[in-house]
C-alpha cells in the first residue's frame, strides 16, 4: 500500500525549489496537491478557438496569462500585466501587431517589448524597448497552443501530442470542463481505473454488476508510461458492436495527460487526449480533445462525440466536487493502493524525478519500471 499525506515525501528535496521568472520570492514545495511541476509545456487553449487578431486572458499556475495569435497565425503568450500600473493588457485592444493597453495606450509586440508611449512629449527621450512584460514560450501542434511554464528555455521539451496521428489527416473537437481540485488529485482521479464501474456507471458504458479482473502490461516511456497495445473492455456497448478488430493503446505524460488510441484492422479511427492545466491551488482545468480520422463528418460527428464526451467528464467533475468538500479538511490520505492505484504513485514519483532533474540541470531518468498490474473494475 501507497501511503500518501500532504506532506509525503513524493515531494522534491530543498534543491527542488521553483522560482517564477520575474518574481524574486522563492516558494519551497512540499507534499501533495501543494506544489506545481514548471518547466514543462501545459494545454492552454484550443486553436481553433484562438482567431488571427485575438486574445484570451488565461490563468496558468495562478499567473495571469494573455494568449494571442498574430496576424500571420503565430501564437504568443504575455504576462498578463501592464508594466505600467498594473491593468491586464488582455482588457486593451490587439491589432494583430501589438496589443494596447486600456489604461494609458502604451503597446507592446507579441515579444512583451514595449513600443509605444503615447503620452511622451518632444524631447522627453526615454529607451521604451527596455520595459517589457514577460513573454512565455508558445506553440501550437495539432491544433492545441500549448504554453511553457518556467525559467528553463534554453533547451524546451518536446511538445506533447496525441497518440496515433502520425501520417493521417483527422478532424478534432475540444470540450473543457472546471475541476475544483488541485492538479495532483485531478490527475490521480484521470488515471484511476478502479472508480470507472461506480463513477460511469452509464447504460451506454458499464456498471458494477459486471466487474472484471484485468490483467495490463505497463512500460516506461518518455516522461510517463504506457499501457501497451490491448483490445478494450467488452463493458461499452460500442465496442460490443465494433467486434474484435479493435485495440486500444492507453498512456500518461507529464505534467497531467492521458492519451488513449483506438485502431480498426491496424488503422487508427479515433484518438483522445485529455489534458490538465493549474489554474491555481485548488482549481484545474480540463480539456479533452477527440480526433476522429473519418473526415467529412465532422458538422455530424461533433455534437455527437462532445455530448458523450461531456457526459462522461461531467461524471469525474461532480466526483470531484464532493471530493473538495473533504479536502477542506486537510486530511490524511491513502492516495494510492495497488495494483489499480499504482499509476497514480508513479506520477507522484515522475512528477518528483522532473523536478529534482530541472534543478539539478539533467536529463529526466524515467523512475518507472515495466510491470504487470492486475486489479477488479
Amino acid at each position: 500500500m501507497f501511503t500518501t499525506t500532504r506532506n509525503s515525501d513524493t515531494a522534491p528535496p530543498p534543491q527542488g525549489e521553483h522560482e517564477t521568472t520575474g518574481v524574486a520570492a522563492k516558494e519551497k514545495v512540499t507534499g501533495v496537491g501543494t506544489w506545481f511541476l514548471r518547466n514543462i509545456w501545459y494545454y492552454a487553449v484550443p486553436g481553433k478557438k484562438l482567431r488571427p487578431g485575438q486574445m484570451v486572458a488565461k490563468t496558468i499556475l495562478g499567473e495571469p496569462i494573455l494568449i494571442g495569435r498574430d496576424r500571420t497565425g503565430k501564437p504568443f503568450a504575455l504576462k498578463d500585466i501592464c508594466p505600467h500600473q498594473a491593468v491586464p493588457l488582455s482588457k486593451g485592444r490587439f491589432d494583430g501587431c501589438e496589443v494596447e493597453c486600456c489604461f494609458h495606450g502604451w503597446r507592446f509586440d507579441t515579444a512583451g517589448i514595449c513600443t509605444a508611449i503615447p503620452s511622451l512629449a518632444s524631447g522627453q527621450d526615454l529607451k521604451i524597448c527596455n520595459i517589457k512584460t514577460q513573454s512565455y514560450p508558445c506553440t501550437e501542434h495539432q491544433g492545441c497552443v500549448w504554453v511553457f511554464m518556467g525559467d528553463r528555455t534554453d533547451s524546451l521539451p518536446d511538445v506533447p501530442c496525441a497518440p496515433g496521428l502520425e501520417g493521417v489527416s483527422y478532424d478534432q473537437s475540444t470540450v473543457t470542463l472546471l475541476i475544483p481540485t488541485h492538479i495532483d488529485y485531478a490527475t490521480a482521479a484521470l488515471i484511476d481505473p478502479a472508480h470507472v464501474p461506480y463513477v460511469h456507471n452509464a447504460w451506454w458504458w458499464r456498471s458494477t454488476r459486471n466487474m472484471r479482473e484485468k490483467v495490463k502490461r505497463y512500460v516506461p516511456e518518455g516522461n510517463g508510461w504506457t499501457m501497451v497495445r490491448h483490445q478494450p473492455s467488452k463493458h461499452s456497448i460500442a465496442f460490443q458492436l465494433l467486434g474484435n478488430h479493435i485495440e486500444t493503446e492507453i498512456s500518461f505524460r507529464l505534467p497531467g495527460i492521458r492519451r488513449e488510441y483506438l485502431t480498426f484492422g491496424g488503422r487508427t479511427f479515433l484518438s483522445g487526449m485529455s489534458t490538465l492545466t493549474p489554474i491555481d491551488e485548488t482549481h484545474t482545468e480540463l480539456n479533452h480533445t477527440t480526433f476522429w480520422t473519418v473526415r467529412g463528418l465532422a458538422p455530424v460527428l461533433t455534437p455527437v462525440i462532445n455530448y458523450f464526451v461531456r457526459e462522461f467528464l461531467g461524471q469525474d467533475q461532480r466526483i470531484a466536487r464532493m471530493q473538495e468538500i473533504g479536502l477542506r479538511c486537510d486530511p490524511n490520505l491513502i492516495m494510492t493502493i495497488k495494483d489499480a492505484g499504482t499509476p497514480g504513485h508513479w506520477y507522484f514519483l515522475c512528477k518528483k524525478e522532473w523536478a529534482l532533474a530541472t534543478s539539478e540541470g539533467r536529463e529526466f531518468v524515467n523512475p518507472i519500471k515495466e510491470s504487470i498490474l492486475r486489479w477488479r473494475s
